[in-house]
């Protein structure tokens, strides 16, 4: 092989190379340093975040701390991105990007290459380096979006519903001065989303129809005659789960917190846990998603 090209397999090592060397990947103040295991675990908990949501038929606490790291080495990735791209094969793939982050074959997550690129055949391996790094991109920001869809088109479905649970908890979490539930359900982000799709989807029955009937018939939430205009997600729905943790799961605790009406959460829709169910790890059961809702947030049982 000639000594200018590079084998694949060296490439690939070299892509996954975190930095063992001085940190110069800490230098500046919004860098991050990630190891391989941290990169590999967080993408295996995104591709399950993204799977539960996908299988559930209502909102999943959202992800706040994952999310955020995740995003994280997707702007650093961008960033390196851009920078292989524009020195080009003469500018040195193994230097400093200016933001304290190694601009070696690394993944961009903060990893840096101590080794510089072999060779005056850099047009072709940059080439190929390129390839490697924005498939790898690729495939986290489908996730990414993927996900986020999964929830927006959750929360769009039954915006009433979720609204009214938002107002609810926040109000019953200042009366007693802590810290909102529905932060571990909703980001920032999909509160604002909410609130103003439900403004505007009120201005626009109002508009077109609504003001024309009398004032006790316009309102979107009524309940008159025990049958509420606001449908809730359907918590009998069939869901298929696999046990995930050691030994015997059991929801007996959460059954008995329901029947003591201490369910609290997602469980005050009026459909709390109702059958006592008990796991061994990696089995697949099909159950009524009441059952396991709360061993799913919980992270002991994943949504196939």
């Amino acid at each position: 092989m000639d000594n200018r090209d590079i084998d694949i397999s060296d490439i690939l090592a070299e892509v996954s190379r975190p930095d063992h060397h001085s940190g110069t990947s800490q230098s500046h103040s919004n860098s991050y340093s990630y190891s391989d295991t941290d990169a590999y675990s967080d993408h295996q908990l995104l591709t399950r975040a993204w799977t539960s949501e996908r299988c559930a038929p209502e909102l999943l606490p959202y992800p706040h701390d994952l999310m955020e790291r995740i995003m994280a080495r997707v702007q650093t990735q961008i960033s390196r991105i851009e920078d292989i791209a524009s020195s080009g094969p003469e500018g040195g793939v193994g230097q400093s990007n200016g933001h304290g982050y190694g601009q070696g074959y690394g993944y961009g997550y903060g990893y840096s290459n101590p080794h510089k690129p072999p060779g005056p055949s850099g047009t072709q391996n940059a080439n190929l380096i390129l390839s490697i790094l924005q498939t790898d991109l690729s495939r986290t920001q489908f996730l990414v979006r993927s996900f986020l869809r999964q929830r927006l088109a959750k929360l769009t479905k039954h915006a009433g519903w979720y609204l009214a649970q938002l107002q609810r908890r926040q109000l019953q979490d200042s009366n007693v001065g802590v810290e909102p539930e529905t932060e571990r359900y909703l980001s920032p982000a999909e509160s604002q989303f909410l609130r103003a799709h439900q403004s505007l989807l009120s201005e626009l029955y109002g508009s077109s129809f609504l003001n024309a009937f009398p004032p006790t018939l316009r309102r979107l939430d009524d309940s008159t005659g025990g049958v509420p205009m606001v449908e809730p997600p359907d918590a009998g729905a069939a869901v298929v789960v696999r046990c995930l943790v050691d030994g015997v799961w059991s929801n007996e605790g959460d059954v008995e917190r329901s029947e003591s009406g201490g369910g609290g959460g997602n469980d005050e829709n009026g459909e709390p846990a109702t059958v006592e169910l008990r796991m061994r790890r990696g089995e697949v059961w099909v159950v009524r998603w009441r059952d396991v809702r709360r061993g799913v947030e919980r992270g002991e049982l994943g949504l196939l």
